[in-house]
């Protein structure tokens, strides 16, 4: 079974404050992380991280990074693993500041980039290019461009949602309730285009 979730993490304002302008306030209680609710938890060097369940939840909307991000950095991530799609982007005073997407529908080797990328970028890319040189001389079953946007974010941010965190108990998740969403608008996409 592959992932279908969303992320955002977020520092330099204080956690309640991100959460109240999310529209989220604590549940009082704990459990599994982004599989039913939307959960969060406290990573190293000040970032809050909030996941949420599918690839287009409203959190990762540009109308909601664009207002947290007034008052605070902002990595945001979309993962559908079952058509092979990622994103990331980072957000700062309102104004997305890059974008990195990989759709396998497109290509296997697609990236579509925006503004002025961060150095775990080109080292993302680098290392995929080679992966993906090296498995298309064989079976040519894994796509790992996929990886490149959320290798960009979790450089950043300290996450990845695939990769072991000995910082985080993955079962101990602070839950949270959806007090309000007047920012969280829904994307307007095709049908079949779920991560959009």
């Amino acid at each position: 079974m592959g992932y279908s979730l969303s992320w955002l993490a977020f520092k330099g304002t204080a956690v309640e404050a991100g959460l109240e302008t999310l529209g989220l306030s604590k549940a009082g209680s704990v459990g599994e992380w982004g599989r039913k609710s939307v959960t969060g938890h406290a990573l190293p060097d000040g970032w809050h991280l909030v996941i949420a369940p599918r690839c287009d939840h409203p959190l990762v909307a540009k109308s909601s990074l664009a207002v947290l991000s007034r008052t605070a950095k902002v990595i945001a991530c979309r993962v559908e693993e079952h058509v092979m799609f990622s994103s990331a982007e980072f957000w700062a005073h309102g104004e997305k500041v890059w974008y990195v997407e990989h759709d396998a529908q497109q290509s296997k080797r697609h990236l579509k980039i925006e503004g002025a990328l961060p150095a775990p970028y080109g080292i993302a890319v680098k290392q995929a290019e080679q992966q993906q040189d090296a498995e298309d001389l064989g079976p040519k079953e894994v796509d790992f461009y996929f990886d490149v946007p959320l290798r960009t974010a979790g450089e950043i941010a300290g996450f990845k949602h695939d990769e072991e965190n000995s910082a985080l108990d993955y079962m101990q998740f602070e839950v949270y309730a959806t007090s309000s969403m007047p920012l969280l608008g829904g994307a307007t996409r095709k049908w079949w285009q779920v991560w959009k």
